[in-house]
């Protein structure tokens, strides 16, 4: 409760602030400058490519599952236990959860979002300037736009965030499934959002193959 506390507070608050950092004429250009509605219909096929539809279904899970075995979490006697860090069963479990987690910020995020007529898609900004643009896409992550294409918090991104966080307290090992754990869950999750978007604002400017390498890893 507390960490959900704390972050609504906290896009709440800051919500004035970075609805003006935001650029006002990146978003009249997305929407195609006739200002129409991202349905739910929209919404559905966009999650399913997001989630789906695409290779990082597969490859995404398998590098974050060989990160996680590669670098354990916990130390000595509050370490992982052997079952989640050793050999190919523990690939599987890792595998497993990060693929849960993934379904699961997908899903709550694209559930949220038709409550709350939030438009799921990064807007990228019309500056050139490097770090105006940087400003703007993790401002994105705390506040982006309505289907209408209008600010507002990003209730959505916090939400699946969250659902990512503590969905693991279902099934990882004792010592791993507590509140205390889930919200650091959620905070990655949601640092991964906002490297998602800095990746979605500068990927027409990369080379196609590390375009094609960081969608791969870390779509």
């Amino acid at each position: 409760m507390k960490v959900k506390f704390a972050v609504s507070s906290l896009a709440v608050l800051l919500f004035p602030i970075l609805s003006w950092a935001q650029n006002p004429a990146g978003a009249t250009q997305a929407f195609g400058g006739n200002g129409h509605s991202f349905g739910v219909e929209g919404k559905f096929r966009y999650y399913l490519d997001e989630t789906y539809l695409n290779p990082s279904v597969f490859t995404v899970p398998a590098f974050r599952a060989g990160i996680r075995m590669a670098n354990p979490p916990g130390k000595g006697a509050s370490e992982y236990p052997p079952e989640w860090r050793q050999g190919s069963e523990a690939l599987g479990r890792n595998y497993g959860d990060a693929f849960t987690q993934r379904v699961t910020f997908q899903t709550a995020r694209f559930a949220t979002g038709v409550i709350t007529h939030e438009d799921p898609r990064y807007i990228p900004s019309s500056s050139r300037n490097p770090l105006a643009r940087s400003l703007h896409a993790l401002t994105f992550t705390l506040v982006d736009r309505s289907d209408s294409g209008h600010a507002m918090p990003a209730i959505s991104n916090f939400v699946g965030a969250t659902a990512a966080g503590f969905v693991g307290n279902a099934y990882l090992p004792s010592g791993f499934n507590n509140t205390t754990h889930a919200g650091q869950r959620t905070t990655l999750q949601f640092g991964f959002t906002a490297a998602g978007n800095l990746f979605r604002e500068f990927a027409p400017q990369l080379p196609k193959p590390v375009r094609t390498v960081v969608q791969l890893i870390a779509r």
